[in-house]
């Protein structure tokens, strides 16, 4: 009796260490990477430049036609969500960054569950961020039906190329640096 309470007294503080374990990478979403500073974020929605400074416009959704050819990766979370929208955008954002060949994403909420999405009936209304490996444009998406893809936020992200080295990379350029735009509505 008393071996295994000292027994016990022992290994359980050993065990609880933490350990040099590597974790290795598991199956999930894409990873969430920040865009680069030298990134920029259009918005292809229909209307977009009707209504500067607001980032989301309500009724639209990409054809059908695009999102069969196009169509990378999508996620679903439950209504409501907790989360702010512009939080939920940037994960959605992120995520395509993070995703090799992924150049536009589209979001929005009341977004109808596909039929057999994880084994579920379908049809639920909730959040969904649609991944894309082409730039969507005005005329890739369509109206959706009342109350559907509501809030909706998309964007382009273009991230230009670094500029090759030349043989006077050794010079010092007196341009002068701007900062980049990030979102352009």
């Amino acid at each position: 009796m008393l071996f295994s309470t000292i027994f016990t007294a022992i290994a359980l503080p050993l065990l609880a260490a933490a350990s040099p374990i590597e974790l290795q990478r598991r199956a999930g979403g894409p990873a969430i990477v920040p865009l680069a500073a030298n990134c920029t974020l259009i918005n292809p929605l229909p209307h977009a430049s009707l209504h500067p400074g607001n980032a989301t416009i309500s009724g639209y959704l990409p054809s059908s036609n695009f999102s069969s050819s196009y169509h990378l990766y999508s996620w679903y979370i439950p209504q409501p969500d907790f989360e702010s929208q512009n939080a939920r955008w940037s994960n959605c954002i992120q995520q395509c960054n993070g995703f090799p060949g992924c150049v536009s994403a589209f979001m929005a909420y009341s977004a109808p569950l596909p039929k057999g999405w994880l084994g579920l009936a379908g049809g639920e209304l909730e959040v969904g961020c649609f991944m894309y490996n082409q730039t969507l444009t005005p005329l890739d998406f369509v109206v959706a039906e009342k109350g559907q893809y509501v809030n909706a936020t998309a964007g382009n992200i273009y991230c230009p190329r670094a500029t090759p080295a030349t043989a006077n990379t050794s010079v010092k350029s007196t341009a002068s640096k701007k900062t980049p735009v990030k979102v352009v509505a």
